[in-house]
């Protein structure tokens, strides 16, 4: 795909290939450049990255910056970027401001410091098949005005079907992710400024600084994932980060369990069987085809107890 390719659709920006990009949107030798929530994966042209996140990596599926970069990075806040007016040339913002707190305060920070740049996020319709616990806005653009609705639910409606469906099919990832990138993603362009709204919803608005809201999303997440037979490397990380915000609640320890016996992290197995136990889960007989290496039956009734929590 070229850096000029298209669809029905419109354009597409192939932010998979980073120097691809540098060709589509122009930038220049001498050009400023900034990414905003690099993270792991960082616009290979920035001079600047900028990022709140360095540590944790919650809202990057536990990914770690990379060693070999820390030093090009800043942390900072999009909300407060700490830029002179219009001294960017090109701000690169890629899959951030579906996390943010204040999108109209984002929105005018880019508009403050950059002369123009480029904003990626998943679609709205996107958010209700695939989704990740820390998004808190489903965005679209509607007649070139980039619109931010608050999310409405803490669960994916349809029980984040599509990245199951994305990380079984080569064919569908690559629909997804390079031929129709501009249908499951917002890919919008901006030259010194653009207009927006935001739409805050009723009273149901997830809150992603809201522990338990933040912890039953993950959950939500790393079960509907073990439970549709995923591969479960993309949920384990979130099962755990759903028990580090609520310790105490049977539910998470027990999906811990799951994935801990599917991945023989004995460890984890061995600290959850209080929860295990307290539920009746597993019989004397499930324990002792366990201790023989026949994992099924234990699988099948913690499954089962995840399906009705």
């Amino acid at each position: 795909m070229s850096a000029g390719s298209s669809n029905f659709f419109g354009r597409i920006y192939p932010t998979y290939d980073h120097r691809m990009l540098v060709d589509a949107f122009g930038i220049q030798p001498s050009d400023r450049v900034l990414d905003i929530g690099g993270g792991h994966n960082p616009f290979f042209r920035a001079d600047h990255i900028v990022d709140y996140d360095l540590t944790d990596g919650a809202h990057r599926n536990g990914q770690s910056i990379p060693p070999e970069l820390k030093d090009r990075y800043i942390r900072g806040d999009i909300h407060h970027l700490p830029f002179e007016d219009k001294s960017i040339d090109f701000i690169y913002c890629s899959h951030v401001m579906e996390h943010v707190l204040d999108p109209e305060a984002a929105c005018r920070e880019l508009m403050r410091v950059g002369k123009r740049g480029f904003i990626e996020s998943p679609r709205k319709w996107t958010e209700f098949f695939a989704g990740h616990p820390s998004h808190q806005w489903l965005i679209d653009v509607v007649q070139g005005e980039l619109i931010f609705e608050r999310r409405q639910f803490i669960e994916s409606p349809f029980l984040n079907t599509l990245l199951h469906a994305v990380w079984r099919s080569k064919r569908l990832e690559a629909n997804a992710l390079r031929s129709f990138l501009n249908i499951s993603c917002v890919q919008f362009c901006w030259n010194d400024r653009f207009d927006f709204r935001v739409v805050t919803g009723g009273g149901n608005n997830f809150d992603y600084t809201n522990t338990e809201h933040a912890a039953l999303s993950h959950y939500h997440f790393a079960r509907n994932i073990f439970l549709l037979n995923a591969p479960l490397e993309h949920g384990y990380f979130h099962a755990k980060k759903a028990l580090s915000l609520m310790p105490d609640d049977d539910r998470f320890q027990i999906l811990i369990s799951g994935y801990a016996l599917s991945a023989n992290d004995n460890e984890s197995w061995e600290k959850t069987q209080a929860a295990i136990r307290r539920h009746n889960i597993l019989s004397s007989g499930d324990r002792t085809l366990l201790a023989f290496g026949f994992k099924k039956p234990a699988l099948a009734k913690i499954r089962s107890f995840l399906e009705n929590g």
